[in-house]
């Protein structure tokens, strides 16, 4: 989890980085990508679920963890809220 809010917090800093136009415009981001895989390791328990626990984590470090896609069995991807935007992962 250390990773994971330092490399948020690299992101929020680097003026480089534009989220949404990774988004929209498909522009490499190394950190994003590194993000989103950090993220899958973190806070996807083995079974598929939630870590509850390292959302909490997040939260408290100033990042909150929302669903993104969901079905009826459940999340299908999580979003963490940065200050720079909205990075997803799952």
């Amino acid at each position: 989890m250390i990773d994971l809010i330092q490399l948020l917090r690299d992101i929020e800093a680097d003026d480089t980085i534009q989220i949404q136009k990774y988004l929209t415009d498909g522009e490499p981001s190394p950190k994003i990508d590194e993000a989103s895989g950090l993220a899958c390791e973190e806070l996807i328990t083995s079974a598929g679920g939630c870590n509850r626990t390292n959302m909490r984590l997040l939260d408290q470090a100033g990042f909150h963890v929302f669903p993104g896609e969901q079905d009826s069995f459940g999340w299908l991807t999580g979003c963490i809220r940065t200050k720079k935007g909205i990075i997803v992962y799952g």
